[in-house]
């Protein structure tokens, strides 16, 4: 359904059976991208992690595989230049069918962790090259208003998938075994990619061809990395030369009392900071970067400067990454709050939280792109961002009533579906946007760095939430989580594309000229 005249070259196959429309592929495809995701990000990889006997802390360090999803903006621009998304959607799929089938058999014959961790490194970076190409194809083949109107059907096929790992899928595991469980999410993930051959549609006309730069990458740079290789494996013979360096590392790191008390979400925040950072240098030198790209044929540093070239632009990444801040400290102490102090069992959180609270959001962000598809963003933006942000209230509330007089288990469900409604309304709305601010011809590498920014928020929630909790305590932190949202709010009144991306825009312009 797109919205310009169809291209010859492109044949539009949409609307020729309905298993080729966008309902089935849309639904398909966002199933495929939440379910590697959730059994790299999931109580799976902590399970493996635990029967092989890993420390607590070394299952801390699983938090790791998450941080291809935050740096994937890297790479988003060869999936927009080289080839087509579906080419790059199929292709991932492939490959990560491998893998689990490889994870499935090695896991099950009780080998290393360190093979294990490294199939697990190479999931997560298919996995996310894969949200890419899904993300990029979701905006080739949908105008705008095909775009809002799907919102509801994506989140609730990715929903689907969360609830299939980590529901049947540990059940199934538990039953039968590693093998037998692990085979089975393969075999899903493989007639995923069977079906996503058939039903998807050619979209968009091939670009580059990837083959030369794989050429390229052969001839002039095997030697260089069969040097590094070679090196790595010189300096782990002659361990007595690398253990002096190492412990001076070490020593030099614990002598600094706040790197030493730094925990892996202290880590991984500072990264997130840091990618933070050097957009926000991008954005001050991008009149400069601007001159130099004149004229030269950077397609990969063209995509971050007609990103950063948008109006308004700065606004833009700060309403991204503030977005979700209230709901990110909500989240992050949510399940340690019902657990310990509203004494709810692991089962009655799991049916309330992971059950029905789950469908609760699948029908909110359903209705809330179909509102926004029929009647604008603009319109439904506030009731919505509200709704998402002052049912955080509602933990407040009950934490006022303490752990010696807790509240029903039906009133703590209730509360649990109405957060969870609202920020699946928070869900369409964000979504929406951020589709709003990619630039039509830079779309995969435009939502890569969106959804990696928009992540900075939780990285960092996640890392202070305990310290704050300890010193707050739970009422207070959960009135918190509120005022935590207001920034972003605020932010609604000066921020761009409430009524639509123009036609023609500042970085549409800028890829003309090139």
């Amino acid at each position: 359904m797109p919205s310009q005249p169809p291209n010859p070259e492109v044949p539009d196959t949409t609307g020729r059976h309905p298993l080729k429309g966008p309902h089935a592929w849309v639904s398909t495809t966002y199933f495929a991208e939440g379910f590697p995701y959730t059994i790299v990000n999931s109580d799976v990889v902590k399970e493996v992690f635990r029967q092989f006997g890993a420390s607590k802390a070394e299952i801390g360090l699983t938090a790791l595989f998450h941080l291809p999803w935050n740096l994937k903006f890297l790479w988003g621009p060869f999936v927009d230049h080289y080839e087509t998304k579906r080419l790059w959607l199929i292709g991932s799929e492939v490959a990560l069918s491998a893998v689990m089938v490889a994870l499935a058999f090695i896991v099950s014959a009780g080998q290393t962790l360190t093979i294990i961790s490294a199939l697990f490194v190479l999931m997560a970076m298919l996995s996310a090259t894969h949200d890419i190409a899904i993300d990029g194809f979701y905006l080739e083949g949908l105008d705008e208003r095909g775009q809002s109107r799907f919102v509801g059907y994506r989140a609730m096929a990715y929903r689907l998938a969360s609830l299939l790992v980590g529901g049947p899928g540990m059940i199934l595991i538990g039953l039968g075994g590693w093998l037998v469980g692990l085979t089975a999410m393969a075999g899903v993930m493989v007639a995923l990619t069977i079906i996503h051959m058939v039903i998807l549609p050619r979209v968009e006309t091939r670009r580059h061809s990837l083959s030369r730069v794989i050429r390229a990458a052969l001839g002039l740079r095997v030697l260089a990395v069969g040097a590094l290789v070679a090196a790595a494996i010189a300096a782990e013979r002659e361990l007595s030369l690398i253990r002096p360096a190492w412990h001076a590392v070490v020593a030099s790191v614990h002598s600094v009392p706040w790197l030493a008390r730094l925990s892996i979400g202290g880590w991984i925040g500072m990264v997130a900071i840091g990618l933070l950072l050097a957009l926000l240098v991008l954005l001050a030198f991008r009149r400069r970067i601007e001159k130099r790209l004149s004229g030269s044929d950077s397609h990969y540093a063209a995509a971050f400067v007609h990103f950063l070239a948008q109006p308004k632009v700065g606004r833009i990444l700060a309403f991204v990454v503030l977005f979700r801040t209230g709901e990110s400290f909500l989240q992050a102490m949510k399940l340690l709050f019902l657990r310990d102090e509203m004494k709810m069992t692991l089962g009655e959180y799991g049916t309330a939280n992971g059950t029905l609270g789950v469908i609760a959001s699948f029908l909110a962000t359903f209705v809330g792109g179909w509102l926004i598809a029929r009647q604008g963003l603009r319109r439904w933006i506030w009731p919505f961002v509200i709704a998402q942000n002052t049912l955080n209230l509602l933990y407040m509330l009950l934490a006022t009533a303490g752990p010696d007089a807790p509240p029903s288990l039906a009133m703590l469900t209730a509360v649990i579906m109405a957060e969870h409604f609202g920020a699946g309304l928070g869900t369409a709305v964000f979504m929406v946007y951020l589709m709003r601010c990619c630039d039509p011809a830079h779309k995969a590498a435009h939502m890569a760095i969106l959804t990696a920014l928009m992540s900075v928020s939780f990285t960092i929630a996640g890392a202070a939430s305990g310290f704050l909790t300890e010193a707050l305590g739970y009422t207070t932190y959960f009135a918190l989580t509120f005022v935590a949202t207001i920034p972003g709010m605020a932010l609604i009144f000066f921020i761009p594309y409430l009524d639509g991306r123009p036609k023609e825009s500042v970085s549409s312009a800028a890829v003309a000229e090139h």
